[in-house]
Order: C-alpha cells, then sequence, then structure tokens
C-alpha cells in the first residue's frame, strides 16, 4: 500500500463529522457554519489573521454597543468567524444603519492589537445578506 493512502480514510473522515454534529452543541455548530462560509468566501479566519496586517475577514456580530466617552463616542462590536473574535471600532459614529447583533458582515482593515483583544479601526464593511 502506499504511504498516505489508507482506503479507510474517508469513511473514518465522514464518521468523525456526523459524530461531531451529533455530540457538539449548538454553538459549536454555529461556530463550524461559519468558519466555514469564511473560507468558502475566501477571506482569512481571525484565529489565522496576522497583527498588524490587512486582512478581509467575515463574520457574525456578537455584541454591538455605544461607547461613550466624554465627547468622543464611537461604535463598537465584537465579530466572531468560530475561529476567533475581532472588535470592530468605528470612530464618531453613533450607529450604522442594518448593523446590529446576529447579523452577518464582511469587513476589511488593519489589525492591531488593544488592551489584549484584536482590534480593526473605522473598518470597511459589507453588511451580508441574511
Amino acid at each position: 500500500m502506499v504511504e498516505g493512502t489508507d482506503p479507510r480514510a474517508p469513511r473514518e473522515s465522514m464518521l468523525r463529522r456526523v459524530l461531531h454534529r451529533v455530540t457538539a452543541s449548538n454553538e459549536d455548530l454555529a461556530d463550524d457554519d461559519l468558519q466555514r462560509s469564511s473560507i468558502n468566501a475566501g477571506v482569512s479566519t481571525i484565529g489565522a489573521a496576522k497583527l498588524r496586517t490587512r486582512a478581509s475577514l467575515q463574520g457574525r456580530i456578537d455584541v454591538l454597543t455605544l461607547n461613550p466617552r466624554g465627547t468622543n463616542r464611537w461604535l463598537e462590536a465584537e465579530l466572531r468567524d468560530g475561529t476567533g473574535a475581532v472588535t470592530l471600532i468605528w470612530m464618531g459614529r453613533r450607529r450604522i444603519p442594518g448593523l446590529r447583533a446576529g447579523r452577518r458582515i464582511k469587513v476589511e482593515g488593519m489589525i492591531t492589537e488593544a488592551n489584549g483583544r484584536r482590534v480593526i479601526y473605522n473598518p470597511r464593511y459589507t453588511i451580508l445578506p441574511e
């Protein structure tokens, strides 16, 4: 038999996927779907995106907050794609029409780090159809 070719491999892989689908939580299944849709869309996953590089990401908004600090206000969102999370900050914005928690979006911008978390300031965004 040729090294690396096992006729049982596709079968075991299929069985492993079925077992995962049966035993996984709803949250794990949603994360798997988000990760698969990011890969299928040809964008980077949050977990694989490197700091201080421009990245195109896609995922779901989990948390959306208005952050008032004195006269400076910004809209902050947490984007998740099943592999990790990144905080999106739109400075000077109070709201973005159509953007809400649970909505899927595609963003592009420079990934930085602030207070131990990944952040993209003023990302370009596209709200994806539901």
